[in-house]
């Protein structure tokens, strides 16, 4: 794949990395929403999808790793509103202790408005 059409695709909102899939996995276990667990199945089962190929001398490691995002409208409006309840509460994730969940909210609200065209 050559960068203009991996760029292009990794900017649809549908296109996640492999890191930011796997931290919306673990605000989803660790929410008492009950439907939060078809969220969090649908997305483990994205990460066991094939990744999108990456073009040549793509310096990114496994966490760069993009795959589609198949959850629903509705399933997207779920994990909003973890990660909203998260931020609020400041529940990190290990891996967004330092960084925080900026840009979590952005993403998810954009595949929503995506999938509702």
């Amino acid at each position: 794949m050559d960068w203009q059409n991996y760029k292009q695709l990794c900017d649809q909102p549908d296109y996640w990395s492999a890191w930011m899939i796997d931290q919306c996995c673990q605000l989803l276990q660790a929410s008492d929403v009950s439907e939060a667990t078809v969220v969090d199945q649908t997305l483990r089962s994205d990460l066991s999808r094939p990744f999108l190929p990456q073009p040549p001398n793509h310096s990114g490691d496994v966490r760069t790793k993009m795959y589609q995002v198949t959850i629903t409208q509705e399933q997207g409006h779920l994990l909003l509103e973890v990660i909203k309840h998260a931020a609020r509460q400041r529940l990190f994730t290990q891996g967004t202790q330092s960084r925080g969940l900026g840009g979590f909210a952005e993403a998810c609200e954009e595949l929503i408005r995506w999938r509702a065209k």
